[in-house]
């Protein structure tokens, strides 16, 4: 046994929690080097075992993360008593553990878990030595209903469960036809299929993996199909369900941007490799699994995104986020760079981009511009919308008069409602939304950057520019959606909350520019256009 595992030099000094990750904090002899296979959670009356999902050390004390919904097999903690395996004292001043109990309050039932502490009672054990265990406990009656309580009526009570009836009619009619079409040859060649429920032409990291690997003549070897939703709102029609299942039962890798819900469905050859190129670059928001017990979570007990193979990440700094999101092991969270993100760093790239956005808009030549870009406010793709009355587009105008600028408003792709501005101020200020031009071109030609939750933080960083946050539903945001760090301590720029605000600071240039480049240096593990191809050579066409 090493030092690390013998009390009375192991102390618990803290219990907390992180979303769904249960944290705890030691003490430990200082130069020791803890074996983190001794602090694996055993399911007392069962064969389970969970190592922790990250074990880091900083001087005298050792930091334990585990994820409870990411147990054995990937799935929340079996209901039961687990121990930790080395005993532990309760150090000064007195850890209460039973007072650090975890409760999420999920769509499937309420999971807790608890953490105890047994003092050790056999003779010749360590004063104040004990065992410290976690009880966990899955209620499936005690549900979370999202929105607000309504009567339900006999009518709307049917309706509902026709619309649930219908759903699973799908799912199942998928998957018959999955398993029917796996039954012929996949050919020759192996088939690497692009999809996506995000997009309806290709785009974004998609595109540009599939783009580069015809350049490199991949497409020779390997068959590369594209598989998109008909549109953001639409659903799949009959023919293209066929199609979907004919692409999936045959593909030997799976590309994907977004959550996937079919692949919940099937039952795909277990050499199938899936790959996730997540549209956004960095951990900003919560999503996925992190959201247990906010609106919006996932099922913790779906396959939905745990079959994936690999997932990308621009740092070494979010691989345990991507990990909590999509509830995979930290060794599936590659940090290859992102794709799209390759033009940033070429310099004949970035000229092409930006000859193409002053094209798209010529009213900046010669101008300052000023790009406003928001994330939507909502659940789904069919409620995003974004409060325009906050806008004031006179004083708005005013500035730009005064400034000689241009503001460009980009709207989040899922916000279908368009910004309704006085065509008195179209002049300099411009619905940008609708333009054809890619909005990481467009990125290169601002001068200032004005977003709140939106990711596009992590691409505009990589320029040295800065950026304003009109945060104005911030603690409300915080509380339905969350961060994976501190809003406020992590953004590179000013946070303001009213719009008069962000007028203020602007006039007076006043961006707290200087966070700018500590923020690119640790979201970015790479700088240089060699993404795509390490996402191709590593990932896609890995054996």
């Amino acid at each position: 046994m090493d030092a690390a595992s013998r009390s009375p030099g192991l102390d618990l000094v803290s219990i907390r929690w992180e979303r769904v990750q249960l944290i705890l904090e030691m003490r430990i002899p200082p130069g020791t080097t803890p074996d983190a296979a001794r602090f694996e959670l055993s399911l007392r009356d069962g064969p389970g075992r969970m190592p922790p999902t990250r074990a880091t050390t900083d001087g005298d004390r050792l930091t334990l993360r585990y994820n409870v919904m990411v147990g054995p097999g990937l799935q929340p903690l079996d209901p039961g008593r687990w121990d930790l395996g080395v005993p532990v004292s309760l150090g000064t001043p007195a850890v209460e553990p039973a007072a650090a109990a975890g409760v999420f309050a999920l769509q499937v039932g309420r999971f807790t878990v608890t953490p105890r502490f047994e003092p050790a009672s056999r003779e010749g054990s360590s004063r104040g030595a004990g065992t410290l265990s976690f009880e966990a406990d899955f209620d499936p009656s005690v549900r979370r209903v999202d929105g607000p309580a309504r009567h339900k009526t006999g009518t709307r009570r049917l309706r509902r469960r026709l619309r649930e009836g219908m759903v699973g009619l799908r799912r199942t009619a998928l998957r018959l036809m999955v398993a029917a079409t796996r039954r012929f040859r996949r050919g020759d060649r192996r088939r690497i299929l692009f999809t996506s429920r995000l997009i309806s032409e290709m785009s974004g990291n998609l595109k540009v993996v599939r783009d580069r690997m015809v350049e490199r003549g991949l497409d020779r070897e390997y068959e590369l199909v594209t598989m998109l939703k008909p549109g953001l709102t639409e659903r799949w029609a009959f023919r293209d369900r066929f199609r979907l299942a004919s692409a999936l039962a045959r593909a030997d890798v799976i590309v994907l941007d977004d959550s996937f819900p079919p692949l919940d469905w099937v039952d795909l050859d277990p050499d199938v490799r899936i790959v996730q190129l997540w549209h956004a670059a960095g951990a900003f928001k919560t999503v996925g699994y992190s959201r247990a017990g906010k609106p919006g979570d996932l099922d913790p007990f779906s396959r939905f995104q745990k079959d994936y193979t690999a997932a990308i990440v621009s740092s070494d700094l979010d691989v345990p986020f991507y990990a909590e999101a999509f509830g995979i092991p930290e060794a599936r969270v590659v940090p290859t760079g992102i794709p799209r993100m390759d033009r940033f760093f070429d310099p004949e790239a970035r000229a092409a981009g930006s000859a193409a956005a002053r094209a798209a808009f010529p009213e900046i030549a010669g101008r300052q511009t000023i790009l406003f870009a928001p994330t939507y406010r909502g659940e789904t793709i069919r409620d995003a919308t974004y409060a325009y009355d906050l806008l004031d587009y006179a004083a708005l105008h005013a500035l730009c008069i005064d400034r000689d600028a241009v503001v460009i408003i980009k709207m989040h792709p899922f916000v279908q409602q368009p910004p309704v501005i006085p065509e008195a101020f179209r002049d300099r200020i411009i619905d940008g939304s609708a333009a054809a031009v890619d909005v990481n071109d467009l990125l290169l030609v601002v001068d200032l950057l004005i977003t709140d939750y939106s990711s596009i933080v992590f691409e505009y960083s990589t320029l040295g520019r800065p950026m304003l946050f009109f945060a104005y539903d911030l603690d409300g945001y915080v509380a339905a959606r969350d961060f994976y760090f501190p809003f406020e301590s992590f953004v590179p720029g000013r946070i303001v909350r009213t719009f008069a605000e962000l007028l203020d600071a602007i006039r007076a240039d006043d961006y707290e520019v200087e966070k700018v480049a500590a923020f690119a240096a640790r979201h970015f593990a790479h700088h240089d256009p060699g993404s795509t191809d390490r996402v191709i050579d590593q990932l896609i066409l890995a054996p």
